[in-house]
């Protein structure tokens, strides 16, 4: 009987011995696959955030060049915006468009008020539109920048006539004293005054003989207003060019 006892205590020990071995197998190799899963996931997990992490450098190369791209074409832009500017300044300058400001001469022309009221020839004591023309034609040829009349600034389709008893400027009507500002290199200005001869003797002989006013002044600081009437092209014609 007692024999018989260690013989099942020793089959029990055994069967113990195998249901623990097989049972550490089981759990070793639960671990092991619970860890090479997780292992898995994790080396995936890398993968992906390495593809994204290349994605976005790439992103961003393609952003930075499309920036650089930009401000290439904004550069670019930039400098024809600015070369336009300065030609428009240039072709206003030309034009009239804009305020001169510099050296030149202040001549006043006027009427004398006291003309003998017996002489029928008034129209010798008054400043007319042809008196004005040869003002501003002498100061032109002395190389006057910019030329204004009582304000009214003289473009190339500025035209100066008689109105009646007024001088019609700019479809603006004038009158007596009359205010001609030139800027200009003052000299050469008086030069080109004098060496008209019609100029000189309006500003000198006649102008004494008929009372009329003529005073010529030089300023360093004379300024004409840019041009405010309409520009209107009514006659024009293409030129062509030669082969």
């Amino acid at each position: 009987m007692k024999r018989n006892w260690h013989i099942s205590m020793t089959l029990v020990c055994i069967i113990l011995g195998i249901l623990l071995a097989t049972s550490f197998n089981t759990q070793r190799r639960l671990h092991e696959a619970i860890n090479t899963d997780r292992k898995k996931d994790l080396i995936k997990t890398v993968h992906d955030l390495e593809g994204q992490r290349d994605k976005l450098k790439k992103d961003i190369a393609n952003s930075r060049a499309e920036i650089a791209r930009y401000e290439k074409i904004a550069a670019e832009n930039q400098g024809i915006l600015s070369t336009y500017t300065k030609e428009l300044e240039i072709v206003k300058k030309a034009a009239g468009l804009t305020q001169e400001k510099g050296p030149g001469l202040i001549i006043t022309l006027g009427d004398n008020q006291n003309y003998p009221k017996d002489d029928p020839n008034i129209n010798n004591y008054v400043i007319h539109d042809y008196d004005i023309r040869l003002v501003v034609n002498s100061l032109w040829a002395g190389g006057a920048k910019a030329i204004s009349v009582n304000g009214q600034r003289l473009i190339s389709t500025s035209s100066i006539r008689c109105a009646g008893t007024t001088i019609l400027i700019n479809s603006t009507r004038l009158v007596s004293p009359y205010t001609i500002k030139a800027v200009g290199e003052p000299d050469k200005l008086i030069n080109a005054l004098n060496a008209d001869n019609s100029t000189r003797q309006l500003l000198g002989e006649i102008a004494k003989l008929y009372g009329l006013t003529a005073v010529v002044k030089q300023s360093s600081d004379v300024v004409v207003p840019s041009y405010n009437g309409r520009l209107l092209v009514e006659n024009a014609k293409v030129i062509k060019g030669g082969d």
